[in-house]
């Protein structure tokens, strides 16, 4: 699935590279969640760099299979501890 990271999240992106953001999405391991509680449809991807830091990456639809990233941060508390529930219950990473 194609990301489009354009130069307006990047100039946002705080504590992230983009070659981090794009080592997560492309992740071999990865959970896409959709976000609730917002009017514009995010989907919410948690993923590891390739040095094994965690982050979560929000993108939104543009097209359809072509996810545009809108900003991206380093995984921590209480979402950190469930996404490491997830890694050690999942038996097959998410290929989406």
């Amino acid at each position: 699935m194609p990301f489009e990271l354009p130069v307006w999240a990047i100039d946002a992106l705080r504590g992230v590279t983009p070659e981090e953001v794009y080592q997560a999405l492309n992740a071999p391991r990865r959970w896409a969640r959709p976000s609730t509680g917002a009017p514009i449809r995010v989907t919410l991807i948690a993923g590891r760099t390739t040095a094994g830091r965690p982050l979560v990456i929000a993108c939104r639809e543009i097209e359809h299979f072509t996810l545009l990233i809108i900003g991206a941060r380093e995984l921590t508390g209480s979402d950190l501890t469930v996404f490491e529930k997830w890694e050690e219950h999942s038996d097959e990473p998410f290929q989406g």
